[in-house]
């Protein structure tokens, strides 16, 4: 049972470590930071095996980005918040403006999409694999009970036991200084009764030694 618990805690300590970094990761790439870091998931294999299905990666904007980035871009008309990441083949120059053209590394065929600057997001600086499988399980129900609500629960428990055991102690040491019995006290009172024997023991032999 306590080899349980103490897995338990563990497991308990390092989904925590690990949801703080999450929430501090998202949180930063959420503040009105300009060029800020963005997180996307990868759900699709079409960037395999650079890239693998579920792995989250960190997307960051550049001014400029040529052949052989990966990039990650919005789609256009209905499909405007989904986004793709994939690697740009070539571009080519229009006056003042680019296109793009991508592909994924494991598809035989182009994009279809045209890819100017206005819809790319940034390029891939990290990929962090299979953590948007965890992102996406979290937010599922069993998920959220599994990973948030029941480590949330055993360590409110914990830290309940704790406080309970300190506030126990408290009233217990202010019970004892209302009473006169703090330990001091008593060391003090043993100490002056020990002291007063030693006393009587000495008149009671000089008593037996007067003729």
């Amino acid at each position: 049972m306590k080899t349980l618990k103490v897995i338990l805690t563990y497991f308990t300590n390092i989904v925590l470590i690990l949801l703080i970094a999450i929430g501090l990761i998202v949180g930063i790439s959420l503040l009105p930071i300009k060029n800020n870091y963005r997180f996307y998931s990868v759900m699709s294999g079409s960037m395999a095996p650079a890239i693998k299905t579920g792995s989250v990666v960190l997307v960051k904007p550049f001014p400029n980005y040529n052949a052989g980035d990966i990039i990650t871009f919005k789609g256009q008309t209905s499909d405007k918040e989904k986004t793709t990441t994939h690697r740009i083949k070539s571009t080519e120059t229009y006056g003042d403006s680019k296109i793009y053209t991508t592909a994924g590394d494991a598809n035989d065929t182009i994009d279809s999409i045209v890819v100017t600057d206005d819809i790319i997001i940034g390029k891939i600086r990290l990929a962090i694999p299979y953590l948007g499988y965890l992102l996406g399980y979290i937010k599922t129900l069993p998920g959220l009970i599994i990973l948030i609500v029941i480590p949330a629960t055993v360590i409110v428990y914990e830290e309940s036991k704790k406080i309970h055991r300190e506030a126990k102690l408290i009233i217990k040491k202010r019970r004892e200084r209302k009473a006169g019995k703090s330990p001091n006290k008593e060391k003090i009172a043993n100490n002056k009764k020990s002291n007063n024997q030693t006393e009587v023991g000495n008149n009671k032999g000089e008593n037996n030694e007067t003729s």
